[in-house]
Parts: C-alpha cells; sequence; structure tokens
C-alpha cells in the first residue's frame, strides 16, 4: 500500500526499527529533494533489502487532495464558480523534477488526485519517457491515486506509454461526503474509477489504502460494491470483481515495487507473508465484506497476530 510518512523515517530510521522490532516490510516513497541533492544521492529506486527498499520519488504532490479541498481539477468545484483548486507545479518546473529524476535511475510515482493535475503528470511522464536516455523500458511509473477520471486521451497516452496506477479505492467511501460537496455529477460518478481505466483502456491497476488508518476490506467493499457509507451507488460501471479488486490489492503493489518475484501470491520459494481471514471474499456478498475479519497474521512464515488468542487475552483481563 501506498503510505506517507513523515520526513523523519527516512531509509536509515527503518533499518535501525527493523532490529527490534516485528514491522510490515516497505518500499518507500522518497519526496522530490531538489536536483542538488539528489545528484549527490547514491542510491536510487531499488536499493535496500526485502524489509527495507527504496521506491519512487513520490507523494511529492502535484496538487492537493479533497481533504483540503485543493485538488486540482479542469472544471469548478460544485457551487464554486471560478475555483479550480491548484496545482504546485508550472510544466517546466514539473518537468524538471521528472526529467531529473529518470536521469539518476529513479522510478516515477507522484501524486495526482484532480484530473488536471493527472493530465500534467501524465504529460510530463510521456515526455521524459520518450526523450530521456536510459529511461528503461520497463520503468514500471505511475500515479499515486488518479482520483478525478482524466480524458480519455490522457488515459490513451498512459495506455502507449505503459503508465501505471496506484489508487486506494477506499477513498470512494471515506471521503464520500466531499466528493458530493465539491465534484459535479459526472466526476462524482467516476470518482477513483477502476472499471474504465482497466477494462477499457488496459491500465495497469495497484490498490493500497495510503495513510488513512484502515483496512483492506473497506477497499475491497468500494471496489466492488462502488457503495459510500451513505449507501448511494457511485458509476457501478467503475467497479471490478472481487477476484480483480484481491488481485490489486495482493500481486500488483509487488508489481509496482519490482518484487513481485518474492511478494503477492501464495507460491513456493516466495516470502509467507498472508492473512488468514474468518471469511471467504469470493463467496460472501458484497454487503458482508465490511465484517470480515482477519483471524491470523503470518510475516515471514512467522505467526505475528492471533485474533482468537488476542480476544482471550482480553477477555481474561
Amino acid at each position: 500500500g501506498s503510505a506517507m510518512f513523515g520526513t523523519r523515517l527516512t531509509l536509515r530510521r527503518l533499518q535501525e526499527l527493523r532490529r527490534d522490532h516485528d514491522l510490515p516490510r516497505v518500499a518507500l516513497y522518497i519526496s522530490y529533494p531538489g536536483r542538488e541533492r539528489l545528484e549527490a544521492y547514491p542510491h536510487h529506486t531499488g536499493y535496500g533489502d526485502e524489509w527495507n527498499r527504496i521506491g519512487p520519488i513520490g507523494e511529492s504532490a502535484v496538487d492537493g487532495g479533497f481533504t483540503g479541498p485543493t485538488a486540482w481539477t479542469l472544471v469548478d468545484y460544485k457551487g464554486l464558480p471560478g475555483f479550480r483548486g491548484k496545482g504546485r507545479f508550472t510544466d517546466a518546473e514539473l518537468q524538471e523534477l521528472v526529467d531529473v529524476s529518470a536521469r539518476r535511475g529513479w522510478q516515477m510515482g507522484l501524486h495526482a488526485i484532480g484530473d488536471a493535475a493527472i493530465v500534467q503528470t501524465v504529460n510530463a511522464y510521456s515526455h521524459a519517457i520518450r526523450n530521456v536516455p536510459g529511461v528503461a523500458k520497463d520503468h514500471r511509473w505511475f500515479l499515486d491515486h488518479f482520483t478525478v477520471m482524466p480524458p480519455a486521451a490522457t488515459m490513451q497516452t498512459m495506455a502507449r506509454d505503459r503508465i501505471f496506477i496506484a489508487q486506494q479505492p477506499n477513498f470512494l467511501y471515506n471521503l464520500e461526503g466531499r466528493y458530493a460537496a465539491t465534484l459535479d455529477d459526472w466526476r462524482l460518478r467516476h470518482n477513483n474509477s477502476v472499471g474504465t481505466p482497466v477494462h477499457r483502456y488496459g491500465l495497469f491497476v495497484a490498490f493500497g489504502s495510503d495513510n488513512l488508518p484502515i483496512g483492506p476490506m473497506v477497499g475491497l467493499y468500494a471496489a466492488v460494491s462502488r457503495k459510500g457509507p451513505s449507501g448511494t451507488i457511485h458509476g457501478p460501471e467503475e467497479s471490478v470483481t472481487m477476484p480483480e479488486a484481491i488481485r490489486m490489492y495482493t500481486a500488483n503493489g509487488p508489481w509496482l515495487t519490482f518484487e513481485e518475484k518474492i511478494k503477492g501470491t501464495l507460491e513456493p520459494g516466495k516470502l509467507a507473508d498472508l492473512i488468514v481471514l474468518d471469511k471467504d471474499p469470493l463467496t460472501v456478498s458484497a454487503d458482508e465484506v465490511l465484517n470480515i475479519k482477519v483471524d491470523m497474521t503470518i510475516l515471514g512464515g512467522k505467526l505475528v497476530y492471533e485474533r482468537l488468542g488476542q480476544e482471550a487475552a482480553k477477555a481474561r483481563q
């Protein structure tokens, strides 16, 4: 999953914490530090080990979000004539950020929430992919969030240049009130869209929860049902099936971090990181998914959590 950490949680600090604690494995986003600092830094995407590794230049926000709300959109916010949020970069500034990072061998995973920010970011990525020498064919660059679905031409560019998406389907649920208040009918219907990008344009999507303290069951529920807490179904055509949603939550994330050979699926020779659930999400109704509980968590083959044991211990207290 994508997580936005405080600046003090560096690779070195995570490596220190790992010595004494059972922490999850982390692929760390690096905020763009400017040309000089990046060119002086000896490492790039992929450095580290299976516990802590450097991922993309990411979460350097191209725009704001809908909690503000400051996401940068192509049309006015609902009820706010003339207000469209704002971007953080000029086209030239963003292009320099991407080009400098690309020349140093970095993967890109920038935060782009509004459709105007998505258009600007895709244009910058596409220009670098086509013009910066040394960008790997298998670059796996992606946009983080992809909340407001952009115009078809932008998704066509993404398909052509193999630009991918890391998305948080739980936002549909968590932020339903914000979207309803700020987005016009079409953008509300297609918020956090998956069906159109995946099925019509063949784009690759990985799911996570972002920095909200919420489990993946909410994301699975929202991706499959497209329901917010109000019960309203937003754009049923943007849903995916439960098998698709599970794959996006499991196998697809490690593919974005170049770790698909060791993570993401249950196969011999891979890391034994898995959970045991009390119900099968493939057979229960979508509405029941929200109530699925984790019975066990296993990390590297080691049992690190057992629900029944925890509940029994609490009852004894």
